[in-house]
């Protein structure tokens, strides 16, 4: 049987940077199934038990396997949908954090962690595979979130990057469509010095990044209001400049226009973890 359930962190410091955890299993060991994630500003710490991993470009294979075994990834998706393949029993546990977030946890650039946006993460090392062993053990899920709360309140550094923190929340807060010229002068940060930071500690040009958080924002738009609304709604409320340019960004992300990608998606759990499944 396969279950998914998220939960928001118990922990109020914690809830800042980490947005909700999800733990996603199936114990059938014929289970075969494909998930589809898009880009999203919430990037995710995946840890998986006993299983194989293969990377490539097309995503990622996971297999069951009889090594006991933990594979921990780390994804930064800015620019493409990505494909996750199930086969076999899996017990998955994901750390959804806030943009921004993980950089509280690590005590230099995220650059110097992480050499890929998407591979394998063992950064945080034993005291983390003691922990999620310990939360795959658990079968209360508020209890499990308990246990990474507190791994990572012990994790917490001082992140203080003041001018990129405020251009992450000025470019979410329009939808990436603020200019990167209005953008510096607002933040009295010059256009070269705004570029580093982004380069240092997200691994992404500005441009990128509001590409991202524009696309992302369809996508969300679309989902809260439970297919309600049509495309042209979507493309007006993420004020693509028309309907051409709406489907030209999207197919430049997910290879695929809106109306095939947009009510193909399903939301799992409570929060905002909304994959295409097939």
């Amino acid at each position: 049987m396969e279950k998914f359930v998220s939960i928001q962190p118990k922990n109020e410091i914690i809830r800042k940077y980490i947005a909700y955890y999800y733990f996603h299993s199936c114990t059938d060991a014929k289970f075969e199934k494909s998930f589809v994630f898009y880009p999203n500003y919430k990037n995710a710490l995946t840890v998986y038990k006993n299983a194989e991993i293969v990377l490539s470009e097309e995503g990622t294979a996971v297999s069951d396997s009889a090594t006991k075994q933990l594979c921990v990834l780390y994804t930064t998706n800015l620019d493409k949908s990505i494909r996750v393949r199930f086969k076999g029993a899996f017990d998955k546990i994901g750390v959804v954090f806030t943009p921004l977030g993980l950089n509280h946890f690590v005590d230099k650039p995220l650059f110097q962690v992480l050499s890929e946006r998407i591979g394998y993460f063992d950064y945080f090392g034993f005291p983390f595979e003691k922990c999620v062993t310990a939360v795959f053990e658990e079968n209360d899920e508020s209890e499990k979130a308990k246990l990474l709360d507190a791994f990572f309140e012990n994790r917490l550094v001082d992140f203080n990057v003041p001018a990129l923190e405020k251009a992450v929340s000025e470019i979410i807060k329009s939808g990436g469509l603020v200019k990167v010229a209005a953008l510096s002068e607002k933040l009295k940060t010059n256009r070269k010095t705004l570029l580093r930071l982004f380069q240092k500690h997200l691994l992404c040009s500005v441009e990128e990044y509001k590409k991202m958080v524009r696309f992302r924002q369809a996508i969300n738009f679309s989902q809260e209001q439970n297919g309600a609304n049509t495309l042209t709604e979507v493309a007006l409320f993420s004020q693509y400049y028309d309907q051409a340019d709406f489907i030209r960004q999207f197919k430049s992300i997910t290879k695929e226009s809106p109306k095939k990608v947009i009510p193909s998606i399903s939301k799992l759990g409570n929060e905002e973890t909304y994959w295409k499944l097939e």
